[in-house]
């Protein structure tokens, strides 16, 4: 075997040096200078500054990888410098190595346009005073090339202004690991605002526009005739520009002339935003910001920063400014004794405005400012405050209404026409006298108390109503297991009047005439857990401060009502809302409710079977599929399927079914709220067809979805047994104007109860979610406050 034979994989020979492709080289090189669009744009921006430029326009599409562009109307590029303009080391500011000590431009090694050439597909459309018309060129690797395939690739003459546009397509079209890296293009483009907001601000006199491809509004502009401060006020708010200190001094020994804005004690940011310039290039130095942070600490609350803009000059031979291929930082002679030097410059200046430092007070509640003045026998006024500026009212101020008992808003109705179970209360009873009918907080569901009525029946003999009587019982704590012979119900007025045996089970009186409440039991549930933290996330932080700082205004009708928050006033569709509402409170009070008891249990399969010729109506012809089972057997199935899982249903919703298959009790979701009962047999049909039983939490989600539904507010209707008298008496001319129907006599209770109700629990507990922003007419502003009154005073 020779001994040029193939070496092994593991020789340890040496490997060959090479030279690199000349195209490796440079894309290697404008990686270096080019990380970003934001690098780009700079070298750009200093380009159009060093050729004296006065307006500026910059161009951005996707964060500047689909197009970054920038016109200004400097000196132009000669026809006979097209050619080499992107080429390497191409530069006219740049002679001598010994230049770099005299510096006075941005660019000095010719590299910006090369490096963008390298990684993007560069057009140049330039125009200089002398020229009679402007010239366009295209350019790839740093060379130039032809604008279409087959055609010359000398520059065409076209026609523009003075000045010169640059525009880079494809940003690292050819450098896909970079490509890759920078994929979120509002951060990209957020960095580019940033570097035109520095240039801009240090820049007064030149104009600098900044806007996204489509956009007619641009995100940054300002005018040749701003000033420093204006600029600052432009971009960053009044908030930092009325708070600023101007700083102007000059040091001979050094040299060193310090200028611009520093905070002064009244403001303060979370994050420190420092501008520096040196030498007006924009640099980045930690020793300076550091010391300077140290400066402030004596001044400002822990935790928080100031706000400065430093420019800095010094004499170009004590500056290095080739240290960093993008020039982002410069090392200079001296660096401690100059940052002691700016330091000591801030610290007096600080020093000097101390003496007009503002500080936060807090305000004295109205009862104590009162004493206050008594005591020391002043009588000075109040502060004005304007009518444009007062709220309607107080939100923590109650009315009547709250100390009043509300009485159901379900009527009793003795017509057997009706198809729908109607719920009601006696008015000749007396509500039992520990009843509250006010939303309480999170501790009212932990009571867990019951709804408990009597039997009664109609003159024709039938029940008459689910609800004649409202009562309250505790929950026994055996009720968990499901028996229910762990508790005695006490009947009619005898649980409430003392007249009969004293109520049992887990209630218990304390001393006083208290009742003592159960514990609220601690949800560990995985699921629920879940659920609850998904409401939370998906919250709306904008309406959530809305629902929960609202004043109720008033109720337009049964659908909509009107609250204020602030000097705002909004109409909420409280019908679609509330659903959402009972949604969380299902969640939040899982396997802690409450139980509205029927007086009379009713039979879940008629339920559903009255569901079902409910849904054949809405059929074509009327008439039920034959591919579908009979009703009978449906109305069975769902009966079958809720008396299986009862033990669930009533240990976590207070759902509680019998073993013949009859509804008892249903949950109390806010106290003193019972559901229009109209929707009970949809309910039950639904809970049979739409529950998802097979997995924990879709079978917890949907359930309190379906609740939620049966919960929302819907007023019930009321058929007039006296319609036809009312016929009469309008065809005679005897009509009762002031009289109301029983329609509007259940509306007014109804939204009564709304007002009373379901407004203080939007207030207390719900949280808005960010899907409810979407849908149309859910909160709609009607009008603010300082608004109305400009109306007013033109009127």
């Amino acid at each position: 075997m020779s001994s040029s034979a193939q070496l092994p994989p593991d020789s340890t020979l040496a490997p060959t040096i090479k030279r690199l492709d000349e195209a490796v080289v440079n894309r290697i090189a404008a990686g270096e200078i080019i990380h970003r669009p934001a690098n780009a744009l700079k070298e750009l921006i200093e380009n159009s500054l060093d050729a004296g430029s006065t307006s500026i326009q910059v161009s951005i599409k996707d964060g500047g990888l689909k197009l970054l562009q920038i016109q200004d109307n400097g000196h132009g590029i000669r026809f006979g410098d097209l050619a080499i303009v992107c080429e390497r080391f191409t530069t006219s500011k740049l002679r001598t190595f010994d230049d770099l000590s005299t510096m006075s431009t941005y660019g000095f090694r010719g590299e910006a346009l090369a490096s963008v050439s390298h990684i993007a597909h560069v057009a140049i459309t330039t125009k200089t005073k002398d020229s009679n018309c402007a010239y366009k060129a295209s350019y790839s690797d740093g060379a130039i090339i032809p604008a279409k395939p087959g055609g010359a690739a000398e520059p065409k003459p076209c026609a523009g202004n003075n000045g010169t546009q640059i525009s880079a397509e494809d940003l690292f079209y050819n450098v896909p690991t970079r490509r890759k890296a920078l994929k979120n293009a509002t951060e990209e483009y957020n960095r580019i605002l940033d570097v035109v907001n520095r240039y801009a601000i240090h820049n007064e006199g030149v104009s600098f526009t900044c806007r996204k491809v489509g956009s007619n509004t641009p995100d940054v502009h300002t005018t040749t005739s701003a000033t420093v401060v204006d600029n600052i006020r432009h971009i960053y708010g009044s908030a930092v520009a009325n708070e600023l200190l101007s700083l102007e001094k000059s040091y001979p020994v050094y040299p060193l002339k310090i200028k611009g804005w520093i905070s002064n004690a009244n403001y303060n940011v979370k994050k420190f935003v420092m501008l520096l310039f040196i030498n007006h290039r924009s640099v980045e130095s930690p020793a300076i910001r550091k010391a300077i942070e140290a400066v402030y600490t004596t001044y400002l609350p822990k935790n928080t920063h100031p706000w400065v803009y430093l420019s800095l000059e010094m004499d170009p031979r004590n500056v290095d400014v080739n240290v960093h291929p993008t020039k982002r930082e410069v090392h200079f002679m001296n660096e401690e004794e100059v940052i002691a030097t700016i330091c000591e410059a801030i610290q007096d200046r600080l020093g000097d405005a101390n003496v007009s430092r503002n500080f936060l007070t807090q305000t004295l509640l109205p009862q104590v400012s009162a004493k206050i003045r008594a005591e020391d026998g002043s009588k000075k006024p109040a502060p004005k405050v304007y009518e444009y500026n007062q709220v309607r009212t107080d939100s923590r101020a109650q009315t009547l209404d709250s100390f009043l008992v509300s009485a159901s808003p379900y009527t009793i109705s003795n017509s057997s026409s009706y198809k729908r179970v109607k719920v009601g209360v006696d008015p000749s009873e007396d509500i039992d006298g520990d009843q509250e009918m006010d939303v309480d907080s999170d501790a009212e569901h932990s009571d867990r108390n019951d709804f408990v009525g009597d039997d009664e029946s109609t003159e024709g003999g039938t029940p008459g109503s689910l609800l004649n009587k409202i009562g309250q019982f505790k929950r026994d704590p055996l009720m968990k297991s499901g028996s229910d012979n762990s508790r005695t119900q006490s009947q009619g007025r005898s649980s409430s009047n003392g007249s009969g045996s004293p109520r049992t089970g887990s209630q218990t009186r304390l001393s006083g005439g208290l009742r003592a409440k159960a514990p609220r039991v601690e949800v560990k549930l995985t699921s629920v857990l879940q659920l609850r933290d998904e409401v939370k996330k998906q919250g709306h932080s904008i309406l959530t401060p809305i629902f929960a700082n609202h004043t109720f205004v008033g109720i337009l009708d049964n659908q909509r009502g009107l609250i204020q928050n602030e000097l705002v006033l909004y109409l909420v569709n409280y019908e679609a809302i509330s659903e959402e509402l009972f949604y969380q409170i299902c969640l939040r009070d899982f396997s802690n409710f409450g139980f509205i008891r029927l007086s009379s249990p009713v039979s879940i399969k008629d339920m559903v079977r009255m569901a079902l010729d409910d849904e054949q109506e809405l059929m074509e012809k009327d008439k039920w599929p034959e591919e579908l089972k009979p009703k009978d057997e449906i109305a069975q199935t769902v009966a079958n399927t809720l008396v299986s899982r009862k033990e669930m249903l009533k240990e976590y919703f207070s759902i509680c079914i019998t073993d013949d298959g009859k509804l008892s009790a249903i949950p109390m979701m806010i106290r003193g709220y019972v559901p229009n009962l109209e929707k009970l047999s949809d309910f039950l049909w639904r809970l049979g067809s739409e529950i998802d039983w097979t997995s924990e939490k879709a079978c917890f989600q949907t359930l309190a979805r379906e609740l939620a539904l049966f919960y929302s507010t819907q007023p019930e209707r009321v058929e007039d047994p006296f319609e036809d008298e009312q016929t009469q008496g309008e065809s005679s001319g005897e009509v009762d104007h002031d009289k109301k129907t029983p329609q509007e006599v259940q509306d007014a209770q109804f939204q009564h109860m709304i007002s009373s109700l379901i407004f203080p629990a939007f207030k207390k507990h719900f949280i808005p979610p960010k899907a409810l922003i979407e849908k149309s007419g859910m909160v709609v502003q009607v009008a603010q406050v300082k608004d109305l009154y400009k109306v007013f005073e033109r009127c």
